[in-house]
């Protein structure tokens, strides 16, 4: 029993285990891929707008983050500001700031950072992030806002400013605007409001702007190799595009990220450490019924139907007032089904044992009856045998009336093992036909109103309705009834009334036939034991004849025709046998 309590610790440790730590990879696994996929995404999409969004997140809150012996120097993209400012516009947070960079903002201030995206000589990426509201108070919102210089925006600004004459760059200007833009390796091109080039800078080769492609740059700039800035002259309609090389197009670390790891590090081993406890208390809940069923099962086995539980089991499932205690709840159908199993199969042992002691009786009772003619028929034969004895005619004549009858009684006795053979094993090819059977069981009663043996048992048979019809084996149907007449007078005295009668059943779908008799009754007991195969029963010490089969074969053939045959019997008040017979039609009574 300890193995098998060891067994089902490791067994459930380990599902429940590998189960777990499967949930934790297969979630871990597709939490960072995506992390990793929209991470990515994002820096390629914009790297410094991507870093700045993370700085908010690592951050949070500025003053707690400085607090905590950390510094937001480490985080920053190198030759890079940030600005911290709360809803008052006030700088609460700053880091690696130029000197001339204010520490308040008014609104037209932050509108121009929104518009503009520019400060001075700084190109602005800003996002907003909000703190945890808190029970009484609202959540309180932060504009971060990183700095960094852009030579190639420096050098728009600087053009746009300085050189722009009616949407167009002179003559005079043009060499030295090639020069600057040469050190940059960057290029200019001047569109009119058809999108021709009218003036280009820096590179010969002729670009046609396709329509999408500014928005494109503009929404994802760190996607391409060539980063560029735009402007457009109102006046003149003309669209200036500064293209140079997109310094900013780097792998950036995961450091962000950092903190998210640990975090689902420590959410993995709570999990775990929560399966494996869920695993102990699963094998102990689920294992303490097996020990329970296997004990049970045990007994079973040996033998002892009778004690399903013992008294340390009972115990240990019921409350006093005879409930099922609150961890067992989960079984107490299969305890139910136990207690049920556990009374048939003592129910099955004893009625085993019944049959057993039956048949015993049975084939006792047969041999005699078989011994009993074939004495008198030895006996009979050996006088014969005697040469020294001259027999009569009239003694012949006897002795030949003895040996056949009780050669025909043998005869009898045989044909009921076969017919109670067959019938039980479907060994007959059962031919069925439509019969009047109020008309056919005259003709049946008939051959016992003139038998001499029935004369002081006097036979009648009535039928509510003489046209019923219904279909039958006659030869099968003959023997039910002979066997249930011959049962009437067998077992009662003489002067018993025997009433047959046949109508049409409550339900309308079958006949009932009725043989009544007003003889001494059936007792309990044998009323139980009434359609057992090798059964014998009698009330009284005289006509004690029989196989013990014939009850069992006519409700052998009962079942034949579908039907079924019910006893009622009361001591000294006569007994009732009914027999119902369906209307099933032919092929389904030789199905």
């Amino acid at each position: 029993m300890k193995k098998l309590r060891g067994r089902l610790f490791v067994n459930f440790s380990i599902q429940f285990g590998f189960i777990s730590l499967l949930m934790i990879c297969v979630v871990t696994l597709t939490f960072f891929i995506g992390l990793l996929y929209i991470a990515n995404a994002d820096r390629e999409a914009d790297y410094y707008q991507a870093k700045l969004d993370e700085l908010a997140i690592e951050l949070y809150e500025p003053a707690e983050y400085e607090d905590s012996g950390r510094s937001i120097t480490e985080v920053l993209p190198e030759g890079t500001w940030l600005q911290v400012i709360n809803q008052a516009g006030e700088v609460v947070e700053s880091e690696n700031t130029p000197p001339d960079l204010q520490e308040r903002y008014s609104s037209m201030d932050i509108l121009q950072i929104k518009e503009r995206e520019q400060l001075g000589d700084y190109t602005l990426k800003y996002t907003m992030e909000y703190t945890v509201p808190l029970k009484n108070e609202p959540a309180e919102p932060y504009l971060y806002v990183l700095g960094y210089k852009e030579q190639a925006a420096l050098l728009m600004n600087e053009l746009t400013e300085n050189n722009n004459h009616q949407g167009m760059i002179d003559e005079a200007d043009q060499p030295e605007i090639e020069a600057k833009l040469n050190e940059l390796e960057a290029s200019l091109e001047i569109y009119d409001q058809e999108g021709n080039i009218v003036q280009q800078f820096g590179d010969d080769e002729e670009k046609q702007l396709q329509p999408l492609e500014l928005m494109e740059k503009e929404v994802s700039p760190d996607n391409y190799s060539v980063k560029q800035y735009t402007f457009l002259d109102r006046p003149s309609g003309h669209a200036w595009v500064l293209s140079a090389p997109n310094q900013e197009k780097m792998e950036m670390p995961l450091t962000t990220y950092r903190d998210i790891v640990i975090g689902i590090v420590m959410i993995a081993g709570i999990i775990l450490l929560i399966t494996l406890l869920i695993s102990f208390w699963n094998s102990f809940r689920y294992g303490k019924p097996l020990f329970i069923f296997t004990n049970w099962l045990n007994r079973m086995g040996s033998g002892n139907y009778e004690e399903v539980l013992t008294d340390r089991e009972k115990k240990q499932v019921y409350r006093k007032n005879g409930k099922v205690k609150r961890r067992y709840k989960l079984y107490k159908e299969v305890f139910a089904a136990f207690y049920d199993m556990a009374e048939q199969l003592d129910a099955s042992r004893k009625e085993r044992e019944q049959l057993e002691k039956s048949r015993e009786e049975w084939v006792a009772g047969i041999s005699h009856d078989l011994r009993t003619p074939l004495t008198t028929m030895e006996g009979y034969g050996r006088m014969l045998e005697n040469e020294d004895y001259d027999w009569s005619k009239q003694e012949l004549q006897a002795i030949g009336k003895t040996i056949s009858e009780k050669s025909d009684y043998m005869v009898d006795l045989m044909e009921d093992f076969m017919l109670s053979f067959q019938l039980k094993n479907d060994a007959m090819n059962i031919p069925f036909y439509q019969v009047n059977l109020p008309a056919y069981l005259e003709q049946i009663l008939a051959k016992f109103q003139m038998d001499i043996s029935f004369r002081d048992y006097p036979i009648t048979v009535d039928s509510t309705r003489p046209d019923l019809e219904i279909a039958i084996n006659k030869r099968l149907l003959e023997r039910m009834i002979d066997n249930l007449i011959y049962n009437a007078w067998k077992h009662n005295p003489p002067g018993t009334a025997i009433h047959m009668e046949v109508k049409e059943a409550v339900n309308e779908k079958g006949l009932k036939i009725t043989i009544e008799d007003n003889g001494v009754g059936i007792d309990e007991d044998m009323q139980q034991h009434l359609f057992s195969r090798y059964y014998r029963g009698t009330n009284t010490d005289e006509k004690k004849e029989g196989s013990g089969l014939g009850m069992n074969i006519a409700l052998q053939i009962a079942k034949v025709h579908h039907g079924d045959i019910t006893v009622t019997s009361q001591k000294d008040k006569g007994t009732t046998v009914a027999v119902y017979l369906p209307y099933v039609s032919n092929s389904a009574l030789k199905s």
